[in-house]
C-alpha cells in the first residue's frame, strides 16, 4: 500500500528554513547549490520556486528521501550527489568554479570549504547561511562538538569579500515556547568585476 504524503513521519515534512523563506525574493534565479542538504527541505523549496537544484550530502538514505519526494511531487529539477565533504581535499568537480547562482549552507559548519563555497558562485550570485553559534552549544550542549558552531562576527570575517546584505547572530525563539536556538545568519553577494 502507497501512503499519502501526509502519511508521512513529520521529519520527512520539514518546512524549509524561515531565513530562506524570507531571503526568496532577493535571490537570483537560475542554479543553486544545497551543501549539507540532508533530506533536502530547502533543496525542495527551491526547486518548487523554479530554481535547479543540486543537492550534496553524506547521508545517502537522506538524499534518497529527496529524491523520492522529488518523483512523487514530478519535479524534474533536483539533482543529488554523495560526497563527504570532511574526507580529503575537496574536488573541482563538486564545487566548479563559477557555476551557482545561489549557494545554501544550513545547519552545517566545515570551515575548510569557505574557499570552494566562494569560488563556485558566479559573478553576482548569492550565499545564503545559518547555523549554530557556540552560545548554543554552551547553553545546550547542541551541537555536541565546539567546532561545529561559529563564534561571533566569525562567519563575516570568512565571507569578507562578498557584499553581505543580511548579517545577524541571535536568539532564534521557537513557536512551541521550548527555548530557542542560538545561530548567526548570512545573505551575502559575489561582486561582479
Amino acid at each position: 500500500m502507497n501512503a499519502k504524503p501526509t502519511d508521512r513521519p513529520q521529519e520527512l515534512l520539514n518546512p524549509p528554513a524561515p531565513f530562506l523563506v524570507d531571503s526568496l525574493h532577493q535571490l537570483p534565479r537560475g542554479k543553486a547549490l544545497d551543501v549539507a542538504a540532508g533530506r533536502g527541505r530547502n533543496a525542495l523549496y527551491l526547486a518548487q520556486h523554479g530554481f535547479s537544484v543540486h543537492a550534496l550530502d553524506r547521508d545517502p538514505a537522506a538524499l534518497q528521501t529527496l529524491q523520492t519526494l522529488t518523483g512523487e511531487q514530478n519535479i524534474q529539477n533536483v539533482t543529488t550527489e554523495v560526497v563527504d565533504l570532511e574526507s580529503g581535499p575537496v574536488s573541482e568537480s563538486v564545487f566548479p568554479a563559477s557555476t551557482y547562482d545561489v549557494v545554501l549552507v544550513f545547519l552545517y559548519l566545515f570551515r575548510s570549504l569557505f574557499p570552494a563555497l566562494l569560488r563556485t558562485l558566479k559573478p553576482g550570485g548569492m550565499i545564503v547561511y545559518e547555523t549554530f553559534l557556540v552560545e548554543n552549544h554552551l547553553r545546550y550542549h547542541h551541537p555536541r562538538h565546539r567546532e561545529f558552531c561559529f563564534a561571533a562576527g566569525e562567519l563575516r570575517t570568512l565571507v569578507s569579500e562578498l557584499h553581505i546584505l543580511h548579517y545577524d547572530e541571535g536568539e532564534r525563539p521557537r513557536p512551541d515556547g521550548q527555548p530557542g536556538t542560538f545561530t548567526v545568519r548570512l545573505l551575502a553577494q559575489k561582486k561582479t568585476p
